[in-house]
């Protein structure tokens, strides 16, 4: 059978994967708190007198549950499979989101619920889709991994018009709960329905194919576990940032709320298109090459925001770099732990990287408000942000050739 053909059949029988993926990842803990928060930030300071970086705070919180979380995870879904460890997961992370905006009336209790349902909600996060994702897929991981995460590109999109519609029709406090339904009603019955076991490899002759790769303490003695750690540490510096004020920074400079929801979900647009072309080119360049070039692309973001009043087709264009870069994170992430450190680990490896590059996303945002509330403006985030790209781009260039024995099986 030919690769062209072998690699069609794949995509066909593993789109149910793919769908069930992108509405899990779209629903999950990943997208909705960091595209809402924008949105909630005011609201939320009119009622407690609350500033921007104690709002923004909340996010350092959730990323610290996150990074309890999803090691847990990556290795529960090692042990009893990914399916049952989503199911659960959705169920409680619904409920538990929705309670941030019933039960809270401190900023401590602002903090320990959505800490509590980072945690619980861990199941949702990119660590288990991809690991499905790349149990279906060998010839085209690449592309089956950008099209799943084009999840969180939709709801990039989608999330900031539909909180704002929320919080102006029933507040900010029912806008959590609105959001919470997502997971639940969407994610939940497609995971039930879609998403099956991987079928076991073969060889010709029908034996079983085992899975080769390093254990999480083989594979963090290496130094290309502590690159890929560290390089989109430093870019999700930047991209945190970014996203959770981006709708403060517009409506700073004049931008009415709804434009400025509609220009922050262009990055929905963006991460998508990201997603999906990063996905096409995983399976065909040299990983950290591509990712070098994403990742210095949202410098130029950083430093048209930072001028005083940029236009809207400029700070749409900005926001568009963003989200192509951001969009591309995940599946890169991914894609060089699985080429790397193989899959017999995966879901541990990759549970721990995640939760090293996606701390700098919980850091960001108050790092981001606290520079506003100090100095009026966020000139200069914005360009330590612009900086943190470009090295994250230098360091994920010295990751070295692939090892030969975890390239994808032909047949």
């Amino acid at each position: 059978m030919s690769e062209t053909s072998s690699a069609t059949r794949e995509l066909k029988r593993g789109w149910p994967i793919i769908l069930a993926a992108a509405v899990g990842v779209g629903t999950g803990r990943s997208p909705l708190p960091i595209y809402s928060l924008g949105i909630f930030t005011l609201p939320i300071a009119a009622e407690f007198g609350w500033g921007r970086g104690d709002i923004q705070t909340v996010l350092t919180f959730a990323t610290m549950g996150a990074l309890i979380g999803s090691p847990l995870v990556g290795a529960l879904m090692d042990r009893i499979g990914v399916r049952l460890v989503v199911l659960v997961s959705t169920v409680l992370f619904g409920i538990t989101f929705g309670a941030i905006g019933l039960f809270t009336n401190s900023l401590f209790a602002f903090y320990a619920i959505s800490f509590l349902s980072s945690i619980l909600g861990a199941g949702t996060l990119p660590v288990t889709w991809s690991r499905a994702i790349l149990d279906w897929f060998r010839e085209r991981r690449g592309l089956a991994l950008g099209l799943a995460l084009t999840g969180t590109g939709f709801a990039a999109f989608l999330v900031p018009p539909y909180t704002t519609w929320l919080v102006q029709n029933v507040g900010w406090r029912y806008g959590y709960v609105g959001l919470a339904l997502l997971p639940i009603v969407l994610s939940l019955p497609l995971t039930w329905f879609l998403l099956k076991p991987a079928p076991k490899r073969e060889t010709v002759t029908g034996q079983k194919i085992e899975e080769t790769g390093f254990t999480l303490r083989e594979a963090a003695r290496t130094y290309r576990f502590w690159v890929i750690g560290f390089a989109f540490f430093l870019a999700s510096i930047g991209t945190g940032g970014i996203v959770a004020h981006l709708v403060p920074m517009l409506t700073d400079r004049g931008y009415d709320l709804k434009t400025a929801a509609w220009v922050a979900g262009a990055q929905g647009l963006a991460v998508i298109a990201g997603r999906a072309i990063t996905g096409y080119f995983l399976d065909r360049v040299w990983a950290p090459a591509l990712a070098a070039f994403l990742v210095a692309l949202p410098a130029a973001s950083c430093l048209i925001l930072a001028t005083d009043s940029p236009s809207v087709p400029l700070a749409t264009a900005a926001v568009i770099l963003n989200g192509f870069a951001a969009g591309a994170e995940f599946d890169l992430v991914a894609f060089l732990a699985a080429r790397y450190f193989g899959m017999r680990h995966f879901g541990a490896i990759y549970g721990v990287l995640y939760a090293i590059f996606v701390s700098a996303s919980g850091v960001a945002p108050g790092m981001f408000g606290r520079v506003f509330d100090a100095t009026g403006s966020y000139a200069i985030a914005l360009h330590i942000g612009a900086a943190t790209f470009i090295a994250g781009a230098l360091v994920v260039l010295t990751l070295g050739r692939y090892p030969p024995e975890f390239a994808p099986t032909r047949h």
